[in-house]
């Protein structure tokens, strides 16, 4: 009985601490903290040396900064204005920080933006001060925050990214970790919960890995509202009780404020109504007491849904409409797109359609301006400019693996020579001792006997090593061989054509055939080379996630190779299903569907009596596209236990690629998480399927997460350990926030 005993003790203990910490401060604490502002205040009053002000309107306004911050943003007004009479850069941007911080939590994150971008325009032309410079990446991290809240999410990202260049240069992972927790938040409000946990977790394991606990209950709480956005619930649960836990009885109002709204959704999420409407309303009640505009819109939303839950739909219409009217008059973008959306469902419930269309405008105005092709092109360009340098350390890595390969292979060599050289003496010395010593003819031959098994071992030793050595070396040989052997043919033609002019007897007709047989040698080589370059940059290419116009793309293929020559005698049908719509990296699928056609155009069969034809057609079958290309050409020839889409294997005589093209058709499917096979081939014609996903935005994100997750742990595996002191980073705690619910 004893254990059960035991976890139901630690049970009610755990449930006991975190009542005490949502309870707030015992009255004795209260009028400590109190106690402490007014001797500040009277401090201030007095006739007092500079930096002591400085440093007592500091502590003001961190005093007010989790309580209230119409009062902190006073203290920060007056800090600003003491700077900015004093001529002081470092003090103009730490009183531009504070303003800004404030304004953020009062929900006027236009004005605070301004600031930042004003602040940081000084912070660059003062860099050459040290302690200039270290305040940069901080701005750069309140600007990603107040983007991030005004909707402006690809400028958010590209400021967090810039800020976590900075901390990487820096070499502390402390920063670091709390630069992962930025971007996770970003994510967050992209609704890429995927990639904002994988953020959230790593900063987690930073921060526990340099034993960095200032800010991790905030993370933790991040990391709760994600899984409450995936509905686990549950798992949600555990990570606001750890931020509880964490923090103990010194939890600030803010993470009461955040954890006890998070707590609030996951028990609406389970049903638990009565929990939930608990925790919104003690959440609201801090949010009221700190002037906080946003958690108030929040609660009061999340309390409407919850009535809308109940059936009350005069409650629920109460506290949308206070949400409404304080989200309309702060900068919050994300929010009142719920809360219009929400509107425009109840008043359709209500069959209140003039209500429901008036709502419905508004959620589509705001939605359309937030969510705009302009933000998705600007984000994939800052993820793309950040993901350069992960391109370029995975090349360099690249080169150092082959440099480190020749040297292995180098020195197996040499161990291999000098091997051979030892057992040709050990046999060269036991001849000599056996001509030289027949009367000891019975003691030597045991030693003999001894020596030979010595020299087996070694020499199967070596056969081994040979053996994985001529396996490696027949691997490259045979890439070179084909690769060589493929470019031979240009090669040998190019020679014969050089020869032929050096003759001196061609007429202008016959030089002017040459110059373009020629030409048309150069383009096979380039080919070659082309497809094989293009076959390793796939491996390490970022991905891009677009709607697929299979008219415009396929109408592209063709007039290419009508440019080419290749449509003199053939007849291309296209048949796309209207209204189809897949969502992939255009490039892929593009180069996949080039070298489909392209290989049928190639194999048409040259008979009269036939009348060629290559015809495309894509359909959807269930979540994929299928994609099938069929000829009545000439076929390709298989030997039993071929595979068609290997390296180098040719279908025909008339390959001109060395048999790259479907090999390179395999490589992009895979990608893509696609299949491609061969359904039938013979001399009435081939045919081949391919099937894509509709919507590849999942595996494009795991990929290019890949990559970036490759850059990111080169840089933790070679940062230099070292410790700083501190520079104010927490003083004012502006890194760890939660994302917008």
């Amino acid at each position: 009985m004893l254990p059960d005993n035991l976890h139901m003790y630690k049970s009610i203990l755990k449930f006991c601490l975190i009542a005490l910490i949502i309870t707030g401060a015992s009255p004795a604490s209260h009028a400590q903290y109190l106690g402490k502002v007014d001797s500040l205040k009277k401090r201030l009053s007095q006739s007092i040396p500079l930096d002591e002000k400085y440093t007592i309107l500091n502590e003001l306004f961190k005093q007010f900064n989790q309580v209230d911050y119409q009062k902190a943003l006073e203290y920060a007004y007056e800090f600003d204005r003491l700077a900015k009479k004093n001529g002081d850069s470092l003090k103009i941007i730490e009183g531009g920080r504070k303003i800004a911080y404030s304004l953020m939590d009062l929900g006027r994150n236009e004005e605070a933006k301004n600031i930042l971008i004003q602040i940081l325009g000084i912070s660059e032309r003062n860099k050459q001060n040290p302690e200039v410079k270290k305040q940069i990446k901080f701005i750069l991290n309140n600007a990603g925050i107040a983007n991030s809240d005004l909707g402006n999410y690809d400028i958010a990202l590209e400021y967090h990214f810039k800020s976590l260049l900075i901390r990487e240069e820096e070499g502390d992972k402390k920063p670091i970790g709390t630069a992962l927790n930025n971007l996770g938040n970003v994510f967050y409000n992209l609704k890429d919960y995927k990639q904002a946990i994988e953020y959230f977790q790593r900063a987690i394991e930073i921060k526990k890995e340099v034993g960095d606990n200032t800010d991790l209950d905030r993370v933790f709480i991040n990391l709760g509202l994600c899984f409450n956005q995936i509905n686990d619930y549950k798992n949600a649960i555990r990570q606001f009780n750890k931020s509880f836990e964490l923090c103990s009885e010194n939890c600030t109002d803010n993470v009461k404020r955040e954890g006890l709204l998070g707590l609030g959704v996951a028990y609406l999420g389970d049903k638990e109504f009565n929990k939930a409407e608990d925790y919104f309303l003690k959440s609201l009640e801090i949010s009221k007491k700190q002037n906080n505009a946003l958690y108030q819109v929040n609660n009061l939303y999340q309390l409407g849904l919850l009535e809308a839950l109940r059936g009350n739909t005069k409650k629920e219409l109460l506290f949308l409409d206070q949400a409404r009217v304080l989200a309309e008059g702060s900068d919050f973008v994300e929010p009142l797109i719920r809360i219009y959306d929400e509107f425009s469902q109840l008043y359709r419930k209500e069959l209140n359609y003039e209500r429901e269309a008036f709502f419905h405008r508004q959620y589509r105005k705001l939605q359309d301006s937030t969510y705009s092709g302009i933000l998705i092109k600007n984000l994939t360009k800052v993820q793309t400019n950040f993901a350069e340098r992960a391109n370029l350390k995975t090349i360099s890595r690249q080169n150092d693996l082959i440099i480190l390969k020749e040297k292995l292979l180098d020195k197996q060599r040499t161990i291999t020579a000098l091997a051979i050289v030892i057992a040709m003496m050990l046999l060269g010395f036991t001849y000599f001792a056996i001509q030289s010593g027949r009367t000891y003819s019975a003691k030597l031959k045991k030693h003999n006997e001894e020596l030979e098994q010595k020299v087996l071992e070694r020499t199967k030793e070596l056969q081994k090593s040979n053996e994985k050595l001529l396996k490696a070396q027949h691997d490259l040989n045979h890439f070179l061989y084909k690769t060589s052997h493929d470019i031979r043919g240009p090669v040998a033609t190019l020679k014969g054509l050089y020869n032929l002019i050096n003759t001196n007897k061609n007429s202008p007709a016959e030089l002017n055939d040459i110059m373009k047989w020629e030409g048309v040698q150069i383009q096979k080589i380039t080919k070659i080379l082309d497809r094989i370059t293009l076959i390793g940059n796939i491996q390490s290419v970022f991905l891009r996630t677009e709607v697929i116009d299979f008219h415009g793309l396929i109408n592209n293929i063709i007039d290419f190779e009508r440019r080419n020559g290749q449509l003199k005698h053939i007849r291309v049908l296209v048949d796309v299903e209207p209204g189809l719509k897949m969502i992939s990296d255009s490039y892929l699928v593009h180069l996949i569907l080039e070298n489909m056609v392209d290989n049928s155009l190639k194999f048409f069969n040259e008979s009269p009596r036939i009348d060629p034809f290559v015809k495309v057609t894509v359909r959807t079958s269930g979540s994929d596209a299928l994609i099938k290309v069929e000829d009545n050409g000439v076929g390709i020839v298989i030997k039993p236990g071929q595979d068609v889409f290997t390296m180098f294997l040719r279908g025909s005589e008339r390959s001109e690629t060395g048999g790259v093209g479907l090999y390179l058709c395999k490589v992009i499917a895979d990608k893509l998480d696609g299949t491609i096979k061969l359904e039938k081939t013979s001399e009435h014609g081939t045919t081949f399927s391919l099937k894509l996903t509709l919507d590849a935005t999942e595996q494009i994100n795991a990929w290019n997460t890949y990559l970036q997750t490759q850059y990111l742990e080169d840089v933790q595996r070679h940062a230099e350990h070292k410790k700083r002191e501190q520079d104010g980073e927490n003083s004012l705690s502006p890194d760890v926030r939660p994302p917008l619910m």
